[in-house]
């Protein structure tokens, strides 16, 4: 069985967002995930025991390992695994200058490889998302729309010009009219798709789940 890629990622550079998430998932399914919380906040956990200075250890290690070597200086003093995480989340997650170079750079060239399933251009897209919402610039619903829609690759060409000139449209029935087109449709294909989208959303608006808050109809 290959790994997955929460067992493989190492965090570099412009990955915090993936990593932290990945690695919260990773330290939960070991158990230690109690091991970077703060103590204000984990009232069971009796921290004084060797078991549980073992384990913190063992998070230590986890932590450490799925850092690059590059970065892993920034965490040669942690002596606990709640410290590890405090550094990298001070060096990777603050609003600094450079923090913010790197993000606006990201979103100034985002575009769609070709190749790429739309699922996982979605997934880097809802990053650079929350990214920008990190060091305090949050993109409004049309300006992800520009986004997302200018991202694409000519296969969804047509399809993204019919939502482009659909009135009022939102930023989630964009994602599941754009995930329903298979990049490798033949034009007059992807054209049919592109229009009965199009009717469908004139006549009932948008029906399934916002994929931010999970609330239905918008």
């Amino acid at each position: 069985m290959s790994p997955s890629y929460a067992d493989t990622v190492k965090l570099v550079e412009d990955n915090y967002f993936h990593w932290e998430f990945n690695m919260r998932m990773k330290l939960s399914r070991k158990g230690l995930l109690a091991h970077i919380i703060k103590p204000e906040f984990d009232a069971l956990s009796d921290r004084s025991t060797v078991q549980w200075k073992t384990n913190d250890l063992k998070a230590l290690g986890v932590i450490a390992g799925d850092v690059s070597l590059t970065y892993q200086v920034y965490i040669r003093g942690a002596t606990t695994a709640a410290d590890s995480w405090r550094m990298l989340e001070e060096q990777f997650n603050r609003n600094t200058l450079k923090n913010r170079l790197i993000v606006t750079k990201k979103l100034h060239i985002f575009k769609m490889e070709s190749g790429t399933r739309f699922a996982v251009h979605v997934d880097q897209f809802k990053e650079i998302v929350l990214q920008m919402e990190t060091i305090g610039e949050p993109l409004d619903e049309t300006r992800q729309l520009v986004l997302l829609l200018g991202s694409r690759t000519d296969e969804y060409r047509m399809i993204s010009t019919v939502l482009e000139n659909t009135p009022n449209m939102t930023l989630a029935y964009a994602i599941q009219a754009l995930s329903g087109v298979d990049a490798s449709d033949e034009s007059s294909s992807a054209q049919q798709k592109a229009f009965v989208a199009k009717k469908s959303y004139d006549k009932r608006g948008f029906n399934g789940k916002c994929f931010y808050c999970k609330k239905t109809g918008h």
